[in-house]
């Protein structure tokens, strides 16, 4: 009979484990065909600003400080090796780029910077669906941009995987300030003065650039973390499986050794 209970009990925790395992899969999913479907939104928005500062050819000029990077990583274990690989990443810049302020995006990102010895100066919570980008970017990026400005930094990069399929993240590294425009349209008309159009340009440039990075930084988060819930649901069910049958047989060899027991007391 104990043997029995412990594995009802083990049944009774991995099967509620599987459920959770399910509903974080089916979490993932939704999140995932949410973030897909506004990317390409995002994409065309963040060409037409680039297109419109770009004919205007103004841009914050870069400073003589160091080169500031971003991290975006995830909130959330359970999605394989994705944060890892982005940290990889970002650890490879570092040694090429020297020593400067380092910002994050996700919770397990600032802990696994912080466990290979890079200072963050600032972190940030990573969004888990699209519906939370808005509020993570309008402190994100102005928090950015007063750091490039006041710092004097010559560069503002970010790290952050790339989506190229579920199950294929590629992080890459991207320049994000000082914008890369140096041509100009002398016929383009300006009705403010130049330098509040480079302020208001480059504010608008930076949040739809951040915006479409972390769009696809968040579909490669829940396409990994996809598949990742897929490979644990398949080994919790084969798990569960085998207890059942390990339970049955367990019944059965108790039922018997009733049935014998009986027997005996009757003889």
């Amino acid at each position: 009979m104990t043997r029995e209970l412990d594995l009802k009990r083990r049944l009774t925790a991995l099967s509620g484990l599987r459920d959770a395992v399910g509903a974080m899969k089916s979490l993932s999913a939704h999140h995932f065909r949410e973030t897909r479907s506004v990317a390409l939104s995002a994409r065309e928005y963040r060409a037409g600003v680039e297109s419109i500062v770009a004919r205007v050819g103004c841009a914050l000029r870069p400073g003589s400080g160091p080169v500031g990077l971003i991290v975006v990583g995830a909130e959330l274990g359970l999605c394989g090796g994705y944060t890892s690989r982005v940290v990889e990443k970002a650890l490879e810049r570092l040694a090429e780029t020297g020593p400067g302020p380092c910002f994050c995006v996700g919770k397990r990102t600032r802990s696994l910077l912080e466990r290979r010895g890079v200072e963050v100066s600032g972190s940030y919570p990573g969004p888990s669906g699209v519906r939370e980008l808005d509020s993570l970017l309008l402190g994100l990026a102005e928090r950015l941009l007063r750091a490039f400005v006041e710092q004097d930094l010559s560069a503002l990069d970010v790290v952050s995987s790339h989506f190229a399929g579920v199950g294929s993240q590629q992080p890459k590294v991207v320049r994000l300030l000082p914008a890369p425009f140096d041509t100009n349209d002398p016929e383009l008309p300006l009705y403010s003065r130049l330098d509040d159009f480079i302020t208001a340009a480059t504010r608008e440039y930076l949040f739809s650039t951040l915006f479409e990075i972390l769009v696809n930084a968040l579909a490669s988060e829940h396409g990994a973390r996809l598949l990742a819930t897929e490979g644990a649901e398949r080994w919790l069910e084969e798990r569960v499986e085998h207890l059942q049958r390990r339970l049955t047989v367990a019944r059965r060899e108790a039922s018997t050794q009733e049935t014998i027991e009986l027997s005996a007391r009757r003889a």
